[in-house]
């Protein structure tokens, strides 16, 4: 049975229409979250309709991560039709189409076959899959396409995005001012696959990609298969495959896992001959359609190597005392659990509006890396806002309404009064005071300047400026304000070090929300 053929208008109408929705849905991705398209679409819609990101979160887990479970979607429809995602769905396949479009009218040759490593990216696939048995997502699921672009847009493209006031910092300035620097790496690698594909179509798609990979073993007995009757084999088809599914040789054997389902073969045939029609998925092997084939020896090779990277994967390493400043959004999982769930798309980061949230780079071990870290010096966890959790499409940082926000701690602060201008110039200042949300710094009164008069204000000779004693372990709740506001002012190390003690630990305070800086504090 024939199938009409969709043209190519309408698969570029397709591709960029869902372009323009995550353009738009990272847009909106920030605080308070209350436009209108964040609260009819979830923010982060292209990461649940992601069976990788289902399959490794919800294999890390060991249990049904509700939020990941939309991919069961693109799962049943690759099974059915095939890498329709790939050519329909996929932002990072769209751009790619799109600047392949300007390097054709440019006149840039970017035709051609698929390299012979063109099966890494199924290494890398079961890799990926290795790792999350032993409860890891990896850093590899950055490779992941729809995770690698959200991370461009949230760590490269965002931090230019914020007030221009607040992207650089100067000499004269304190840098927890303005400290909003991009992800370098993220930056070089996504400039890397671009530049390949100025040499040759879709060449992270073809070569790289785990999500191509999962999808293409998903599509092995697709239904919706190409038929090539009538065919004078005159190559164009070949030529004009944007993923080198059809063989060069003989253009009418294909890849039906390579295959993407763009039509483009039937666009650009002179005599109509490739079409697709609905066809036995069994046997996946025919004289026109041919199987990926891996090697028996590079697959074990690859168990092996994952096998002996694994316990470095999952060891919680880094620099000597790193962990203290290894502070988590509030409300996330448990160490293990959240590195077991956080696929590193940072849209957390995307989401928070001060900046606090940070990529980690390898100061707290391989595991780590790409991973969300509470940096007190960029920024502060803001009162009244919870973006971060509405924001991360794995329930990595668990979902809770603002009333509970403080219901458990992010971390603990600590008070170095030996850095405090207090004690070593006897100054007045009570910015941390001011600034902490839970009433948590308990102070030793004493002079106090008249009037508007505040931080950094030295106290009359003889006489002892009202100062911080200490932090109370039972009202602080890690937000970071503290430091973020001592950092302003003190030279060197702040006297207010926020660090992850006391994670996850549930507080005394039962808090009523009446705003941005009016609540109800109960003991």
């Amino acid at each position: 049975m024939s199938l009409s053929v969709p043209t190519r208008r309408i698969r570029i109408l397709v591709q960029a229409g869902v372009f323009a929705l995550w353009v738009a849905l990272i847009y909106v991705t920030r605080h308070p979250l209350d436009s209108w398209l964040a609260n009819h679409i979830p923010v982060n819609f292209l990461l649940r309709l992601d069976p990788l990101v289902m399959t490794v979160v919800c294999g890390g887990m060991r249990m049904a991560v509700t939020i990941t479970l939309l991919a069961a979607v693109t799962f049943v429809v690759s099974v059915l039709l095939g890498r329709v995602f790939c050519g329909w769905i996929c932002p990072l396949g769209s751009l790619f189409d799109a600047y392949a479009w300007v390097l054709r009218h440019l006149r840039v040759p970017i035709e051609g076959k698929s390299p012979r490593w063109f099966t890494l990216k199924y290494y890398l696939l079961f890799a990926i899959l290795v790792l999350a048995a032993f409860g890891a997502v990896s850093p590899l699921m950055g490779l992941d396409p729809i995770v690698l672009l959200t991370r461009v847009a949230a760590t490269v493209v965002n931090p230019f995005l914020r007030e221009s006031d607040k992207l650089f910092w100067t000499v004269s300035e304190a840098p927890g001012n303005y400290g909003y620097f991009f992800d370098g790496a993220t930056l070089l690698l996504f400039i890397g696959i671009m530049v390949g594909t100025t040499r040759l179509s879709r060449i992270w798609c073809r070569t790289t990609c785990p999500l191509g990979a999962y999808l293409a073993v998903l599509s092995r007995h697709s239904v919706l298969r190409r038929d090539t009757e009538g065919c004078i084999h005159c190559n164009i088809c070949a030529v004009h495959c944007p993923t080198g599914a059809i063989d060069f040789t003989d253009e009418r054997v294909y890849n039906e896992s390579e295959c993407i389902k763009c039509f483009l073969c039937s666009t650009e045939c002179p005599v109509d001959a490739n079409f697709f029609t609905i066809k036995s998925p069994i046997p996946a092997t025919t004289p026109s359609q041919y199987p990926v084939s891996l090697q028996r020896r590079t697959l074990f090779t690859t168990l092996l190597a994952t096998l002996f990277s694994a316990p470095l994967v999952l060891r919680s390493a880094g620099k000597p005392g790193s962990s203290k400043k290894l502070i988590r959004p509030p409300m996330s999982r448990e160490e293990r659990d959240f590195l077991a769930s956080c696929i590193r798309c940072t849209e957390c980061v995307k989401a928070c509006p001060t900046g606090i949230l940070k990529s980690a780079g390898l100061e707290h071990g391989i595991r780590a890396l790409w991973s969300p870290v509470m940096v007190s010096s960029e920024g502060y966890c803001q009162e009244g806002c919870h973006a971060c959790s509405e924001a991360c499409p794995t329930d990595a940082i668990m979902k809770y309404p603002l009333e509970q926000k403080y219901a458990y701690k992010a971390g603990t602060a600590v008070f170095e009064s030996n850095r405090c201008i207090s004690y070593t110039e006897n100054k007045f200042c009570n910015e941390c005071v001011k600034a902490c949300p839970t009433d948590a710094i308990s102070v030793l009164k004493g002079w106090e300047p008249p009037g508007s008069q505040g931080a950094d204000f030295p106290a009359p000779s003889g006489l002892v400026p009202t100062r911080p004693l200490r932090v109370v372990y039972e009202r602080c709740v890690g937000c970071g304000a503290c430091e973020y506001e001592c950092n302003k002012i003190v030279f060197g190390d702040p006297a207010m070090k926020n660090t992850s003690q006391g994670r996850a630990v549930p507080t005394a305070l039962d808090v009523v929300m009446r705003g941005n800086k009016e609540s109800v504090w109960v003991f």
